[in-house]
């Protein structure tokens, strides 16, 4: 077909020049200045050496920053690990679209996937971060202090209500999208940045734009731990439900009905009814894991327990700004995995929620604290 209308054949992927990027282990910036600026096809690979996106530009070096841009500091370096290009300066559209699809082709024919970055949006495993304009479509941060500032906590909890009933997508954070400034924030940002849906955000350590308004959120939710992601009006959950969520398919339809105004009911209906085998309760008592001991015993008066595990983080977190300055030198952080029946028929919030108020005297003494809730149906399931 090509020969016949004049146009030569398309040039192979075997044919591009390879380019690896270089990633800064301190600031996590990943330097493309190696990738020409010309136009041409470009191809991006992982650390892992898998295809994530095939594309064409004008411009391919300025092509890859945008994608830099749009995965953030905590995946650039992982998602944008080598780039092949195919330089073609002088080439026409048809020649480009052509080269574009005959690698497409070239790779599925090989017995690979369509590229997550190629995928049509919606669809199981696409990543639109690949097709976003990245920096420049990222909406500023929220500054709810406004011309008229806050001042009172009432003011503050009045600002947070305000926003939360005005934006229909709202996550309330740790930094800004561009830059998180704790694990869970840029964990919530980089999932909510893979679906593509376009989101507000409030910086809570923002004092200036935003006082008060990091313990006027919690108050307002009834929810101890930032981020908090809001969708129509309603607490969806943290870093742990969004990513529960998100792996499940359900995160991109809920932001999809929210972002187009279409209803939906997000309740969990609840396991069925039946017996199920006890698993693991490992509870913990030891005088030198005070916290974890806490842990143990507040939920196992809460909770009929078919499962408990608590791990302890803190070692992965040793010297964490937040942790130290709440005072905490060691149980600072914690992930709990709890089975039992008292989360039937909730929600991933009202889960989250009923752990939290059995933990509320316990809650002073953790910086961050990662849930793992399932029904001992769930678990059988």
């Amino acid at each position: 077909a090509f020969a016949e209308s004049g146009i030569a054949e398309p040039p192979p992927m075997e044919e591009a020049a390879v380019f690896v990027t270089d990633l800064d282990p301190i600031s996590g910036d990943v330097d493309v200045a190696a990738i020409p600026e010309a136009m041409g096809v470009y191809a991006v690979y992982d650390e892992d050496e898998k295809l994530q996106y095939i594309g064409l530009s004008r411009q391919i070096r300025k092509s890859v920053d945008g994608h830099v841009n749009a995965m953030g500091p905590g995946d650039a370096g992982r998602m944008i690990s080598k780039v092949k290009c195919l330089e073609m300066p002088d080439g026409s559209k048809e020649a480009l679209k052509g080269t574009w699809e005959r690698w497409i082709k070239d790779h599925m024919d090989a017995g690979g996937e369509i590229p997550p970055g190629n995928l049509p949006e919606g669809s199981p495993g696409a990543d639109g971060r690949w097709r976003s304009r990245a920096a420049g479509s990222l909406k500023p941060p929220l500054k709810l202090a406004g011309a008229a500032g806050i001042y009172t906590n009432a003011e503050a909890l009045q600002a947070v209500q305000g926003a939360v009933e005005k934006h229909p997508i709202l996550l309330f954070m740790k930094g800004t999208p561009a830059m998180p400034q704790c694990g869970f924030s840029a964990r919530t940002v980089g999932i909510l940045r893979e679906i593509g849906i376009a989101f507000d955000s409030v910086d809570v350590m923002d004092p200036e734009s935003n006082p008060g308004v990091r313990d006027a959120v919690k108050e307002f939710s009834k929810w101890p731990t930032i981020p908090q992601l809001f969708v129509k009006g309603q607490l969806l959950g943290g870093a742990d439900i969004v990513a529960e969520m998100h792996g499940k398919g359900e995160l991109q339809e809920a932001l999809r009905q929210a972002a187009s105004g279409e209803g939906g009911d997000a309740a969990d209906a609840g396991a069925a009814d039946g017996e199920y085998e006890r698993g693991t309760v490992a509870l913990v008592d030891d005088p030198r894991r005070p916290t974890a001991t806490a842990l143990s015993r507040a939920l196992s008066d809460r909770f009929d327990l078919y499962g408990l595990r608590i791990v302890d983080d803190s070692a992965a977190h040793e010297g964490d700004a937040g942790a130290l300055e709440m005072g905490l030198t060691s149980e600072s952080h914690f992930t709990l995995e709890i089975v039992a029946p008292d989360f039937k028929g909730l929600t991933p919030v009202q889960r989250q929620q009923k752990v939290f108020a059995s933990l509320e005297d316990i809650m002073p003494r953790i910086h961050a604290l990662s849930l793992v809730t399932k029904t001992p149906a769930e678990v059988a399931a």
